[in-house]
Parts: C-alpha cells; sequence; structure tokens
C-alpha cells in the first residue's frame, strides 16, 4: 500500500492552470499531448486542457473563454485550411492578440512552412512527425513566457487606468479623515487591476503610515490580526529607507520633500517592480496631496 502513502504527500496545487486549447480532428493527438504534458508546469501553474475537434467546435470554445494561453491547432481537419482560416478568424473577428498559437500538421505540404510563417499571426509551425516530449516542453516554455509578458503589459494598463481614477477620487476629499479612510480602498483597487491575469500573487493593503516632519498624519490600516508587530515594522522600513519583507507582508518606503510615507502590502510572493512602481506612484500623489493640504493650512497639520 505505499503508493496510497506517496499519493497523499503530494501538494495540492490551488493555483489557476494555464488554458490550453487542442483543436485536432484525430482524437489520439489529444491523448498524446495530454499524457506527454501531464506533469508540465510553469511559474507554478499546471496546464488545464480543453479539446476541439474542427474549427467549429474552436470558434465555440473560444466564444466561452477568453483567457486562452496557448492554442495547439492542426492545419488539415474538415478543410485543407481549416486551421488557417481559424488563426484568421482569431486574429481578426475575435481581434485576439494575446493567446499564442501553434500549428501542427501531418500534411506540411499542403501549407509550406515559409508560407504560413511569414503569411500569418502565429508562434509556430510544427510537423506532427518531428514533435517529441522534448520539443512539447520547449514549445510551451516559450509559447507561455510570451502570453505571460503580454498579460502583464495589459494588466498594468489596467492598473495604470485604476491608478488614475483612484488619483481622481482622492483629490475630491479636503480633509484628512476622509482622505484617510479611503486610502487602502483604492490601492486595493489598484492592485487588483494589476492581478487581474495573474492571479497566482495576491496582494492587498494592509497600511499606510505617512509622517510629515516626524509627525503622523495618517495611519490608515485595515482591521485585522496581523501576524506582526505593525509599528515596530514601519519604524523598521523607515529606518532602513527601502523594501523591507518579514512574514507575509511587505513594507515599501516613499519619501517626497519633508513627508515619508510607508505602505504594507499582504503578499503571497516578492513583489515584481511593476508593482513596486504602481505603489510607488500612488503614494508619491497622495504625499503631494498632503503637502497641498499642509500650504493651505489644514488644521490636522
Amino acid at each position: 500500500m505505499d503508493w496510497l502513502a506517496e499519493e497523499s504527500e503530494k501538494v495540492i496545487n490551488n493555483r489557476k492552470p494555464w488554458k490550453v486549447v487542442i483543436v485536432d480532428d484525430d482524437l489520439e493527438v489529444h491523448k498524446a499531448t495530454k499524457l506527454a504534458m501531464k506533469s508540465f508546469e510553469f511559474m507554478g501553474r499546471q496546464l488545464e486542457f480543453i479539446s476541439a475537434y474542427s474549427g467549429s467546435d474552436a470558434r465555440k470554445l473560444l466564444s466561452e473563454h477568453q483567457d486562452i494561453a496557448v492554442i495547439l491547432l492542426d492545419v488539415v481537419m474538415e478543410t485543407d485550411d481549416a486551421g488557417l482560416k481559424l488563426v484568421n478568424y482569431i486574429r481578426t473577428e475575435l481581434g485576439n492578440k494575446d493567446t499564442r498559437i501553434v500549428l501542427r500538421t501531418g500534411q506540411a505540404g499542403l501549407a509550406p512552412e515559409g508560407e504560413v510563417i511569414k503569411n500569418y499571426d502565429i508562434d509556430g509551425y510544427k510537423a506532427k512527425t518531428e514533435i517529441t516530449i522534448d520539443s512539447l516542453h520547449h514549445l510551451f516554455y516559450i509559447a507561455l513566457r510570451s502570453y505571460r509578458d503580454i498579460a502583464r503589459l495589459d494588466s498594468y494598463k489596467n492598473a495604470l487606468k485604476a491608478l488614475l481614477g483612484s488619483v481622481l477620487k482622492v483629490d475630491r476629499f479636503g480633509d484628512i479623515e476622509s482622505f484617510s479612510t479611503n486610502l487602502l480602498s483604492y490601492l486595493t483597487d489598484v492592485l487588483h487591476a494589476y492581478e487581474a491575469e495573474l492571479i497566482v500573487n495576491k496582494r492587498k493593503a494592509s497600511v499606510i503610515n505617512i509622517r510629515s516632519t516626524n509627525k503622523t498624519v495618517i495611519n490608515a490600516q485595515i482591521d485585522n490580526a496581523s501576524t506582526i508587530d505593525m509599528q515596530s515594522f514601519i519604524s523598521e522600513v523607515i529606518k532602513q529607507k527601502a523594501l523591507v519583507y518579514e512574514g507575509n507582508f511587505a513594507g515599501i518606503y516613499y519619501k517626497y520633500d519633508d513627508v515619508e510615507a510607508v505602505v504594507v502590502l499582504e503578499v503571497d510572493n516578492e513583489l515584481d517592480r511593476n508593482a513596486i512602481e504602481l505603489v510607488e506612484i500612488f503614494t508619491e500623489h497622495v504625499c503631494a496631496l498632503i503637502n497641498k493640504l499642509k500650504e493651505g493650512g489644514d488644521n490636522a497639520f
């Protein structure tokens, strides 16, 4: 019964898998691809395979799933050029420029590689006889890296829109109290927009602590039982004047004129440069607004 013990020790992966569509009229191709890639992971995420057996089946699937990372597409199905027509449908009619498409064919002579690569927006062209497990893994690493980078750019663009919206909302508040109580929710909205396509790493704003000439101006925080001494952590971030991690919290330091700010995020992984930049842009605007309120003589100062 040793195999039962081994099975119970497996770590369950709760991360969202990469969606992959196999479009091929040969059932054995679907089975062989799934078997070859059953243990494959990229960025800690496995593959979720969805099968279509014709170009028309694939069109229906594409209308139901908006987050397909890779399509493995047969050229010859119900017609000799069904796969090529589907490529044009995806790129032109659907306007989907993100999903990576790799053509596979058992009849390469019907669609010469040079001509297909030149005329169609695809990421690879393989004869089925040339495909091995190693080459399939190689193909997926390249395709998923490309899709990941495109998704990051889209998410960053969405986050910038959310950032602009939050800045406009924040500007409506003329007093520190109402200003403070809304900061965390607006910053969380920005982070959620950034994480829309990259839900592997969840982040939420936990604390914003802002000091002006050593006097605390804002100490907005969510009501949660933190696993660390938050005030000591904030002091350490100010002391180091840098990004600091402790437990599942990250502290980001930012200084604007004589205003020092620490933003604490609850994270499950290290922050990437784009996420830090979004927080810094948000914090810079908040600090500038505080200086503006100071100049206006707000009695909170």
